[in-house]
C-alpha cells in the first residue's frame, strides 16, 4: 500500500513538473536588435486594458498599397524581424508587436493574454490604418487565426501552421491530455474564420508537420490557397521567396 502511494505521489510530482516546464518550451522570449530598425520604420507602443505595455513597430513606405499585420513564432523578436519583413514586403505597410515578455514588451506571456492581446491589437490597427491583411508564422499562425475568428480581416496567411499545440505535444512526447498545459487550438479557431485563408507549409518542416496544415485546410470555411513545398525548413518558410511572391499576388488582387 505504501509503495502504491509512493508511485502515485511520484506520478503527481512528475505531472506537475511537466506541466510547469511547458511554459519554457512554448514561450522562448527573445530580444535581438544588433542591426537596429530600417529608416522607414518607427517604434510603436500599445497599452492593453490590463495596463501592460506592448512594444511594436511599423514599416511605412510612401503610399502603401495595403497594411499587413504580422505575428511571429515562439522564439521570435517580431520587432527585430521588421527589417526582413520590410525587405520582403516593401510596398506594404507592415505592423507587428511583441508578445508579453518578448523584446521590450512588459508582463509575462500566457496563452490567454497572447490571444486577447492579439484581438486588441487588431482593433487598434484597424482604427489607425483601416482594413488589413493578417500574416501568422508558427505560433503566430494560431494567434492570427484566433484574431481572424474574432475580427474582420481581408486575408489570412498561415505559414508553418499547426492544428493545435496539444496535437504536437501528443505526437512528439506521448503525454496524456491532462498533463498538457497549452492548447492553442488552431483547428477550433479556423472554423469561425470567414475571411479567405491561404496555407503554406513544407515537407522538410520538422517543427510543424504538414499533416496539421492539411487538417486546418480541410476545416477552413473559405480556403483560398494551399501550398506545400519540398525544401524549406521551418525557419526558412517565413522569407521563402515562393511564399512571399504568392502573398504579394493575393494582396494585390484584393486591392484591385
Amino acid at each position: 500500500m505504501i509503495y502504491i502511494l509512493f508511485l502515485i505521489c511520484t506520478l503527481i510530482v512528475l505531472c506537475f513538473a511537466l506541466y510547469q516546464v511547458q511554459h519554457f518550451m512554448i514561450f522562448i522570449p527573445k530580444y535581438y536588435r544588433e542591426d537596429g530598425i530600417c529608416p522607414l520604420c518607427q517604434y510603436l507602443s500599445i497599452v492593453t486594458p490590463e495596463n501592460i505595455e506592448l512594444e511594436g513597430v511599423v514599416y511605412e513606405p510612401k503610399d502603401p498599397k495595403a497594411t499587413l499585420l504580422f505575428f511571429g513564432g515562439r522564439s521570435d523578436d517580431s520587432v527585430a524581424l521588421i527589417n526582413k519583413l520590410s525587405q520582403n514586403y516593401p510596398t506594404y505597410r507592415v505592423v507587428t508587436f511583441n508578445y508579453r515578455s518578448f523584446g521590450k514588451s512588459a508582463g509575462s506571456a500566457s496563452e490567454k493574454n497572447i490571444l486577447q492581446d492579439g484581438v486588441y491589437i487588431a482593433h487598434i490597427i484597424e482604427k489607425n490604418y483601416g482594413a488589413f491583411h493578417l500574416l501568422g508564422f508558427s505560433l503566430g499562425s494560431s494567434v492570427a487565426t484566433y484574431i481572424a475568428a474574432h475580427h474582420k480581416v481581408q486575408n489570412l496567411f498561415l505559414v508553418g501552421a499547426f492544428s493545435s499545440i496539444e496535437d504536437l505535444i501528443k505526437q512528439k512526447y506521448k503525454l496524456p491530455r491532462v498533463c498538457i498545459r497549452y492548447r492553442f487550438n488552431t483547428k477550433k479557431y479556423i472554423q469561425n474564420v470567414s475571411a479567405p485563408v491561404v496555407f503554406f507549409g513544407s515537407h522538410a518542416d520538422t517543427i510543424t508537420p504538414v499533416d496539421g496544415l492539411q487538417e486546418l485546410y480541410a476545416m477552413s470555411k473559405n480556403p483560398k490557397g494551399y501550398y506545400i513545398f519540398d525544401t524549406p525548413s521551418h525557419k526558412e518558410l517565413l522569407c521563402y521567396s515562393k511564399i512571399v511572391t504568392q502573398i504579394h499576388k493575393v494582396i494585390d488582387e484584393t486591392s484591385v
